[in-house]
């Protein structure tokens, strides 16, 4: 090491050339005076005068060159003890330093020897490292910036640096790399080392009331702030290493792509040095270093203040705002001075506002400016900064172009100057739409009870509608003058079923037959009917993926579907005088999801691959206000009469029941696109395959409707229940009338002649029909089962896969579906 110090050290300048002058000086004056000697008797005035003049000059020459030869004696004492100084406080000196003659290194004293070494840039033979051996691993941020100093500009003397490095203990480090001239061909440079601290301490955002920390790729910890180590219950010594360490699904950031820029939101959990779980929102952003290292920049909020100690309640004082400290932090940080929150002037503010708020004229404005009008929302600005809580965030919304962005605002009034306060902004959109789509959800599901609930009431009184029509019309034939007024009530009657099918098809309550399907065979079978309905206007186009696999849903539904958004695309179009539809269909790999909301919603929804179809138009496209009323039954934008306002109910209904997912993406004056996800079918298994190997036999209508046999029929409406009876009778029936569960049971007990039949309704009040029939299942004997009900099949499916004798038919059903129906299931008793 000392040999790498003394390289090339100068060697002391020769004194020989004033000794020789002085010699020179000397024999001059001798031979002057030798001349006089010898001609003293020769010499004339002149001549005298002549050589004493040269004898003096000799003599003083020799006098001055004897005086400087000890002057530059001493001097050069002098010199080498200076020299012998300087070398030492330059090897000793704790500042990292190396001296570069003509771009090589020749001088390193001892700090710069043991930082080349911490950084793993060992010396290479008696020479010590050159700089940019220690930086290798900064990347090219730092290996550009080291250039820049090795060619300084012409009249520069001192040039300076920061570089960024991530050391290999783990360590997040900043250095100052600082260069002197010397001369024309030496430079010094020094490393000033300036260590990121684990807690941010000190920065603005040490006591942000959110947690604050700054990860590497591979999980671990380069940096915290006090928030987050008082939320875990510990200090910097007792700081989590990774990030595994306090957060309990830390993949959720760590396994997302790392590319700068890009913003990861998602709910965990934190988990405390004391074992304390609660929920937190975590907000990442990836970014780059100065080094060329990926780090993310990592906000927790929204958690619970039970572990968090006394630590919590102390007052926050607000830090030194520095730009530095958080250009990086993914939540906005304002300085405010004022008194009065929305009267506050900005003072400065960070990038992340920017780009939050999408403007950059923030600074100079009242605080107050940046939110939208909306008084009622935004009654905190009326606060004085002092009455205000870093512990109670408030709710808002940020001004922004095409819409408003809502926000959590927390204000950290700062206690030593009453006149400066802190406003951090964090980002809450996720947060909302999550909320709203909850709500949104709530309300749908309370919209489709509702409907079921009215479609059941519903469906008997079209049943007594469509009973004593058929009543009617078997007394007056074709031909007859009330025949045509009897039909139209009939049809009329049937169209009112068809709604009350929509409607609970909505509820997720309609009979759905579920079959292994080919996405492409049932698109392209669609076709037809399709570009027969839309008519010549509406182009249809299909784009098909290949090797598409299977998926479970009922074909008649998918139909339906289809149908419903291809009539409701043409009619987007239809005032721009037509357009085009275009139905897609793809695979979506779970991995390949990268809208946060979408993965959040596809997360409830079994399997690992999706089938998306598409359907999109080149229409108008609706605004925000419609979109959100789309799915509500009866909301329409038609014209009265033209359209019922159930048609995207019923695909909602569909894609919910069929265990899918349903979007929607619109802008105005450029068009709509419906995306349906359907989860991916597994494996088909044995039953399945031999189901669809097994011929399928078409199903017979009895000739004869007429028969015998006795029945006992359960029904609590009574207009269904008489006239459902009556017709029975006329067929050759003997047909026994029970309004409930108990009266049936009743009769059950007390009738000697067994039932070959027992029609009832599911539901009525007192005992219900599954109850009756578990009741008198005995008594019951041998006869078959048929249950009738305004709800779905599925609704009874266990009950019905429970009962082999069990079958069901829904309401409304017309006389000779009934008969149909008995006759089926009892044939001719004698």
């Amino acid at each position: 090491m000392d040999e790498m110090i003394r390289t090339d050290m100068p060697s002391p300048p020769r004194r020989a050339p004033l000794w020789i002058g002085a010699t020179l000086s000397f024999a001059a004056l001798v031979g002057a005076l030798a001349f006089v000697w010898i001609g003293r008797d020769t010499l004339s005035v002149d001549g005298y005068i002549i050589l004493a003049g040269i004898a003096i000059v000799a003599l003083l020459a020799f006098f001055t060159f004897i005086i400087m030869a000890r002057t530059r004696s001493g001097s050069e004492r002098r010199q080498t003890r200076r020299e012998t100084v300087y070398s030492s406080a330059f090897y000793n000196n704790f500042v990292p330093s190396l001296v570069i003659k003509e771009g090589k290194p020749i001088h390193a004293n001892r700090a710069y020897l043991d930082l080349a070494e911490t950084l793993g840039a060992a010396s290479v033979g008696d020479s010590p490292p050159v700089i940019d051996r220690l930086f290798t691993s900064a990347g090219n941020e730092a290996a550009a910036a080291i250039f820049r100093l090795h060619h300084l500009a012409t009249g520069m003397q001192t040039a300076e640096e920061t570089i960024d490095l991530v050391t290999p203990q783990s360590e997040l480090m900043r250095y100052r790399l600082q260069v002197s001239r010397l001369d024309r061909q030496n430079t010094l440079w020094q490393v000033i080392e300036a260590p990121m601290e684990r807690s941010v301490g000190k920065d603005v955002l040490a006591e942000a009331p959110v947690g604050l920390f700054t990860v590497a790729k591979d999980g671990r910890i380069l940096a915290t702030n006090d928030v987050l180590l008082r939320w875990l219950g510990g200090t910097e010594t007792t700081a989590p290493e990774t990030m595994s360490g306090f957060i309990e699904d830390p993949g959720a950031l760590l396994d997302s792509p790392a590319e700068p820029g890009r913003t990861v939101r998602t709910d965990t959990r934190l988990i405390t040095r004391k074992g304390v779980v609660t929920p937190t929102v975590m907000v990442a952003n990836w970014h780059t270093l100065n080094s060329g290292d990926i780090v993310a920049s990592v906000a927790l909020y929204g958690h619970s203040t039970l572990a968090r100690g006394d630590a919590a309640k102390s007052t926050m004082a607000a830090p030194e705002f520095e730009t530095q400290s958080y250009s990086a932090a993914p939540v906005a940080v304002l300085k405010l001075e004022g008194t009065q929150v929305g009267q506050s002037t900005i003072i400065s503010a960070n990038p992340a506002f920017a780009k939050m708020s999408g403007r950059g004229d923030a600074v100079g404005r009242n605080f107050g400016d940046v939110f939208t009008d909306d008084i009622t929302e935004h009654r905190f600005l009326d606060r004085a900064t002092d009455q205000t809580s870093p512990d109670v965030p408030f709710d808002g919304t940020l001004k922004k172009e095409g819409g408003g962005l809502p926000v959590s605002v927390y204000i950290v009034h700062d206690a030593q100057n009453p006149t400066e306060s802190y406003a951090y902004l964090v980002n809450v959109s996720a947060r909302k739409m999550l909320e709203d789509q909850l709500v949104q959800s709530q309300k749908m599901q309370a919209i489709g009870q509702l409907a079921a609930g009215v479609a059941h009431d519903f469906n008997n009184l079209l049943t007594a509608i469509r009973l004593n029509t058929d009543e009617l019309l078997q007394r007056h034939p074709v031909g007859d003058p009330s025949y045509p007024e009897l039909q139209n009530i009939n049809t009329t009657g049937a169209r009112a079923a068809a709604l009350v099918k929509k409607l609970l098809t909505f509820s997720r309550k309609a009979t759905r037959r579920m079959e292994r399907l080919d996405v492409t065979d049932t698109l392209s079978d669609m076709v037809v009917t399709l570009r027969q309905t839309l008519g010549e206007r509406a182009q249809l186009k299909m784009v098909h993926a290949r090797g598409l696999p299977p998926v479970m849903a009922d074909k008649s539904q998918i139909d339906t579907v289809l149908m419903n958004l291809c009539v409701n695309a043409r009619d987007a179009m239809e005032d721009q005088g037509g357009g085009t539809i275009t139905i897609r269909s793809a695979l979506l790999p779970r991995a390949n999801v990268e809208d946060s909301q979408l993965s959040e919603a596809l997360n409830a929804i079994p399997g690992e691959d999706f089938v998306v179809i598409s359907v999109e138009d080149t229409g108008t496209g609706m605004p925000d206000e419609v979109k959100s009323k789309i799915f509500e039954p009866f909301f329409t934008t038609k014209e009265q009469g033209k359209g019922t306002g159930l048609g995207l109910a019923t695909v909602y209904g569909i894609v919910q029941q069929t265990g899918g997912h349903l979007t929607v993406e619109s802008t105005v004056g450029k068009g709509t696109a419906f995306k349906i996800y359907l989860p991916a079918a597994g494996p088909a298994t044995e039953i399945e395959i031999a189901a669809e190997e097994k011929p399928k036999t078409p199903a017979r209508k009895p000739a004869d409707l007429a028969g015998q046999g006795n029945i006992l029929f359960v029904e609590d409406e009574a207009s269904v229940r008489g006239i459902a009876a009556k017709a029975l009778r006329k067929k050759g029936y003997r047909v026994i009338e029970a309004e409930d569960g108990e009266e049936a049971l009743e009769i059950l007990e007390e009738t000697e002649t067994p039932f070959d039949l027992m029609i009832s309704d599911v539901v009525m009040p007192g005992m219900d029909g599954p109850s009756l029939l578990r009741a008198g299942r005995k008594l019951l004997g041998e006869a078959r089962i048929v249950f009738i009900s305004g709800y779905a099949e599925e609704e009874f499916s266990d009950l019905l896969s429970e009962e082999p004798d069990v079958t069901f038919l829904p309401k409304p059903f017309t006389f000779a579906e009934l008969a149909e129906k008995v006759k089926s299931e009892i044939g001719e008793v004698n």
